[in-house]
């Protein structure tokens, strides 16, 4: 008995802590807390930072080198021809790209090896330095770095352009939030309209069964309660299903309410509302789009230059490619004989060896050259056109797009709110003109001057009414998230969350 009252207690509190008292606030700490959707947010963000990065890449300092070594026991071809072995080559180096179309490297080059033969004797260690300085200038294509400044100007501004795009996108998100919240709010609204009104009904039909036992009802009017009924059991089914869809909604925005059992009370319908009047007035009052409530107007500058850009990037893409290189190099060699008066020879030399040949005795020389790329056929140009053609339509269609998309929104939201204003009022004064009826209608009924028929219509279409209210409220408030997805810095009340 007593692990029965413990498991109970146990599954009890296990039930408590599942619920989850929902509100705008604590949808707002959960998604600080991380979701699915701003992980993508992030994630196309860096991608912008990465391809910057790649960019840049190109154009920082780059460490470079190979060593070898290898060594044989070959016989030569010719007899006083020497094989040399061991071999041991190092190349090390510098390299630096500029943006101006100009690229550089510094390197050295040792190459030290030995060989025995027995016409020349025995060369051990004999070392060949070299230091180079190479400089290449694009002369056409790149000239003065217009392409590669285009491009880096490019990455910069996408960086920035994903910036705003992930602020407007992280503001969207808590709207969608909010957006399902206040869904929930007017399906739980409906929900308690529908179930008062069917606790009527049901009511209603077990008197007229009453009745009817009594023989002071007939069976058609039993019929007709008990449909009534099955209508308003339906309805609420299916408000339920909405209810459903909106929690599967919101639990994919926010996984972490997954195994929760939410609760939707304590909400200030009035109050939100009034707040909503209150922004909805506001913005009417601003006959000019207010550009600085939002990121949309930075959006599009940037588009601006992107596109700008890209025209000069394209512009070269299947010209002929002519560089200007230039090498300076120093070559040092270092190969002694060591026992003078000897034959055959034995000679010797070392890394130290060369360097000194190299610098005492000015073993500079230089290389000036020109090399081109030229593309043959048509396949790079027709690419150069699509290539155009994509960035241009691409970034054209974007600009105009969130133009238009500003511009818009905060007209057709001037105009069309003062339509659902006016509605709402409507639809008001209706309801309560319909409880009136509903009064009369009843005493009339008890009075049986009135068929069941006409009494159940007028109920049915007080609820209609009560329900069309709440549709219309949650119009509004999807009309105010609409605008404020564009304009989110807009100073009001309701857009205090």
């Amino acid at each position: 008995m007593h692990k029965i009252t413990l498991l109970l207690i146990l599954v009890f509190s296990f039930s408590i802590e599942a619920k989850v008292q929902l509100t705008e606030e604590y949808l707002k700490t959960l998604a600080k807390g991380g979701s699915p959707r701003l992980d993508e947010i992030e994630a196309a963000f860096q991608s912008s930072l990465i391809r910057l990065g790649e960019t840049k890449e190109g154009y920082a300092p780059e460490l470079f080198g190979k060593g070898s070594y290898a060594e044989t026991n070959e016989r030569a071809l010719i007899e006083f021809s020497p094989v040399f072995s061991p071999v041991k080559q190092v190349h090390l180096g510098v390299r630096q790209n500029f943006s101006q179309g100009v690229d550089t490297s510094v390197s050295v080059i040792t190459d030290q090896r030995s060989a025995s033969s027995p016409f020349i004797g025995t060369l051990n260690n004999a070392t060949t330095t070299t230091l180079a300085f190479t400089m290449r200038v694009d002369l056409w294509r790149d000239l003065f770095g217009r392409m590669s400044k285009a491009k880096i100007e490019n990455s910069q501004l996408e960086v920035k352009r994903a910036q705003i795009e992930k602020e407007i996108q992280e503001k969207t998100f808590h709207i969608s939030l909010r957006r399902l919240y206040w869904s929930l709010v007017a399906n739980d609204l409906s929900l308690k309209t529908s179930q008062k009104l069917l606790k009527t009904a049901q009511k209603q039909a077990r008197e007229a069964s009453e009745r009817l036992k009594n023989a002071v009802a007939e069976a058609d009017e039993v019929a007709r309660y008990n449909a009534q009924v099955s209508s308003r059991e339906g309805n609420i089914t299916y408000l339920k299903y909405q209810r459903e869809l909106y929690l599967t909604q919101l639990k994919n925005l926010l996984p972490e309410l997954s195994d929760k059992d939410i609760v939707i009370e304590n909400y200030d319908v009035e109050k939100a509302f009034s707040d909503v009047l209150s922004c909805t007035f506001q913005i009417s009052q601003g006959q000019q789009t207010p550009y600085q409530y939002t990121k949309y107007d930075e959006l599009v500058t940037l588009l601006k230059k992107i596109r700008e850009y890209s025209r000069i990037e394209n512009s070269r893409y299947s010209d002929i490619d002519v560089k200007l290189f230039g090498t300076v190099k120093a070559t040092g060699v270092s190969l002694s004989d060591a026992t003078t008066g000897e034959t055959p020879l034995n000679l010797r030399g070392s890394y130290g060896g060369s360097f000194e040949d190299m610098t005492d005795r000015n073993r500079t020389g230089y290389e000036v050259g020109i090399e081109f790329n030229m593309p043959l056929g048509e396949t790079k140009e027709k690419t150069q056109k699509s290539k155009e053609l994509y960035d241009e339509k691409r970034l054209i269609s974007a600009i105009n797009s969130t133009n238009a998309r500003v511009m818009n929104t905060h007209r057709e939201f001037v105009k069309t709110i003062k339509m659902l204003n006016e509605v709402i009022t409507s639809q008001r004064v209706t309801t309560q003109q319909l409880e009136k009826r509903l009064k009369g209608m009843q005493k009339k009924y008890e009075q049986a001057r009135v068929s069941v028929n006409d009494l159940i219509m007028d109920q049915d279409a007080l609820l209609q009414s009560e329900l069309a209210t709440i549709d219309i409220q949650l119009q509004i408030l999807n009309s105010i998230f609409d605008y404020l997805v564009i304009f989110p810095d807009t100073p009001c009340a309701f857009n205090r969350i």
